[in-house]
Parts: structure tokens; C-alpha cells; sequence
């Protein structure tokens, strides 16, 4: 396993779990106080938390054999969640969006770097 890989499965699943969270209620009304988003939107961040972290899994399963790609998978969702909740929600909760499309940006750039090697 690269230390490139793990870096991706885990901006991954930080992007998931930061969706998922702009999905909650209680962090909307934390980032946006009464003007939160409606229940489309809501929706929409669900889907795309739970799609990124299905593609994390894919990838891990894909990058190693599928009897490792699950486990690495869950250290990756562990270290990320452990960032989000602990590292970002708490202290900055109006980086979530910002952090988590940086992230996405550097899932982008990692995965033509990784190509074109």
C-alpha cells in the first residue's frame, strides 16, 4: 500500500463525512444559523456523503486485493472522521465546506498524478 493511496482514501472519506454532516440539521444551523438549506439540498449533500464513501471503498478495493482494500478502507475512514470531529467541527465549523473542497481538489489532482504515472 502507498502512502499516496491512504492519503486519497482519506480526503475521500473526509469529503463524505463532511457532506454527510452539511446533511444534519444541527451543522446547518451551526454554519448558517436560521438560513439553512432545504430539504433538497439536505438531500443531496446525503447522497453525495454516502456516494464518496462507496467510492472510497471502491478504490481501496481496487487499489489493493479485496480482502485488504476494506481494511485499509476503514483506517482511512477512521483517521478522517477522527480529523472532522475532532480537529474541524468543534473548534472551525465554518472550514467544513472549505476544507472538504480543498480536499476534493487534492483527491483530483492525486488521482491524474496516480493516472498519468
Amino acid at each position: 500500500m502507498s502512502t499516496l493511496l491512504f492519503l486519497l482514501l482519506t480526503a475521500l472519506a473526509y469529503a463524505g463525512f463532511a457532506a454527510l454532516c452539511l446533511s444534519m440539521e444541527k451543522h446547518q444551523m451551526d454554519l448558517h444559523g436560521t438560513a439553512r438549506a432545504g430539504a433538497g439540498r439536505m438531500r443531496q449533500w446525503r447522497w453525495l456523503g454516502w456516494g464518496l464513501l462507496a467510492l472510497a471503498l471502491l478504490v481501496a478495493g481496487q487499489a489493493e486485493d479485496w480482502a485488504r482494500g476494506p481494511v485499509i478502507w476503514l483506517g482511512a475512514m477512521t483517521a478522517a472522521g477522527l480529523s472532522l470531529t475532532l480537529g474541524v467541527l468543534p473548534y472551525r465549523p465554518r472550514w467544513l465546506a472549505g476544507v472538504a473542497g480543498s480536499l476534493a481538489g487534492l483527491v483530483v489532482l492525486m488521482a491524474i498524478h496516480r493516472w498519468l504515472a
